[in-house]
């Protein structure tokens, strides 16, 4: 097998793992401890985040920030993933941090030169248009993690009827008109709600409070049932037009 493939095989299998020893490695892909060693040295020095642990046992963990082993893309798939990416350039705040951009800035390196030369000529004639909304980045990251490993959010929620402090557990984070939504389950109202991220003033994980396993099962596709709602009537009278 040649370095790369092993070195491409190594990124894999220790992204599968929290942790792992040397010897794991070492018997896994039948090589010395030696040469493995070398190997994850190198993969740290190329910006896999691999460090030692400390202590008895030993052994390696990887940091949150794991790298992926590299994707093969047709031109296709290159111009639809760049462009998939970019219609998040008119939204003021998103909540993937820096990620969107540095991952555009990388893809779009990477391409080819003809391929890069369509896209440039693509710009500023292909756009997917959103009025600008100011929102906090951080509030948009906080609901985005919480839906990630399931948590409950404490929140301060402006409203028409004044600021108010919620616990809520996230069911998903949609964007619509430049804004971004978050329906959640209210354990103040004991039902599900709808918050516009642009009204929520402060947010922060909470994991003392339990979720709820059945609000856990629901998706954005899973929508309210009405059916048990009061329906009110309306009787309008026309009147004519007054010309003046």
């Amino acid at each position: 097998m040649q370095k790369s493939q092993r070195l491409i095989q190594l990124i894999m299998r220790i992204n599968a793992k929290p942790s792992f020893t040397v010897r794991e490695l070492a018997d896994e892909f039948g090589l010395s401890t030696r040469t493995i060693t070398r190997d994850l040295l190198e993969l740290s020095e190329l910006g896999v985040p691999v460090y030692s642990i400390q202590g008895r046992g030993g052994g390696y963990r990887l940091l949150q920030e794991r790298l992926l082993p590299p994707i093969s893309f047709t031109e296709g798939e290159a111009l639809a993933m760049f462009f998939a990416c970019q219609t998040m350039d008119y939204y003021s705040s998103l909540p993937f941090g820096k990620g969107a951009d540095s991952a555009l800035h990388k893809f779009y390196h990477y391409l080819p030169a003809d391929v890069r030369e369509q896209i440039d000529r693509l710009k500023n004639r292909i756009m997917f248009w959103s009025p600008y909304r100011l929102m906090s980045a951080e509030i948009l990251q906080t609901l985005l993690k919480a839906i990630m490993i399931g948590s409950v959010v404490n929140i301060e929620y402006r409203s028409s009827s004044g600021v108010s402090e919620r616990n809520i557990q996230p069911i998903g984070l949609y964007a619509s008109s430049g804004y971004w939504y978050c329906p959640a389950y209210c354990f103040t109202k004991e039902d599900i709600r709808q918050f516009r991220a642009d009204r929520i003033l402060s947010a922060k994980l909470d994991e003392t409070i339990a979720c709820r396993e059945d609000v856990s099962q629901k998706t954005l596709l899973d929508k309210p049932n009405n059916n048990d709602r009061e329906q009110i009537a309306l009787e309008l009278e026309m009147t004519k037009k007054v010309q003046r």
